[in-house]
């Protein structure tokens, strides 16, 4: 994912890698192994899972520890204005800052954008098997986020231990994830109101 990343994009790249602690010294050394003409295109820092630490232990449990880490993202890169956000078997075909730019695209309320879960209604998992509320047709993605974390941090939710409580529930989901079974793309779609997310017809990434 990060070889294709640099590969196709055209500016410099800050790299933002969440792992468990025995692999940091190996994303150091293969990306320090790269060309110069490579590693002069991208910067990088690698950082431990972490989780608030009340009831961390439950959030560890509630999905893979990986998976989890990505619905604390504005908390924990809090320098970081906007990130994409992509899970590892990710490869892109064109230049990052494609996707980069529907950033502009983005209207005063709505803070991320993502892909439909599925194409074909007909064979979606959301629109067939869940019980929970979900985004649009099909529900969305959570594999490439696109987010403007400053506006998440300051205007949409906020992280707590007993789960995600938004600013204003007569307007958002209040979702208590830590009862719940969800795959961490479930989660995402709790909380995903129309107007705040990007509409996936609009911002097919």
């Amino acid at each position: 994912m990060l070889k294709s990343a640099v590969l196709f994009s055209h500016r410099h790249l800050c790299f933002h890698i969440f792992s468990e602690d025995h692999l940091h010294a190996g994303f150091r050394q293969e990306l320090e192994s790269w060309p110069q003409r490579f590693r002069s295109t991208f910067s990088y820092s690698v950082y431990p899972i972490v989780f608030p630490s009340e009831n961390a232990r439950e959030w560890k449990r509630l999905f893979k520890p990986c998976a989890s880490q990505r619905l604390f993202l504005p908390l924990l890169l809090k320098q970081v204005d906007s990130v994409l956000y992509v899970d590892t078997d990710v490869l892109f075909l064109r230049p990052l800052e494609d996707v980069w730019s529907f950033l502009s695209r983005f209207n005063s309320s709505q803070v991320a954008a993502m892909s439909p879960e599925h194409e074909e209604p007909r064979i979606g998992w959301y629109n067939r098997f869940a019980r929970h509320p979900y985004y649009g047709q099909t529900g969305v993605n959570s594999g490439v986020m696109l987010m403007n974390m400053t506006r998440i941090r300051h205007t949409l939710f906020k992280v707590q231990s007993s789960g995600i409580h938004t600013h204003e529930d007569t307007h958002h989901t209040h979702a208590v994830l830590l009862k719940c079974v969800y795959f961490s793309s479930a989660s995402v779609n709790l909380l995903t109101p129309d107007g705040y997310f990007g509409s996936a017809d609009s911002y097919p990434i």
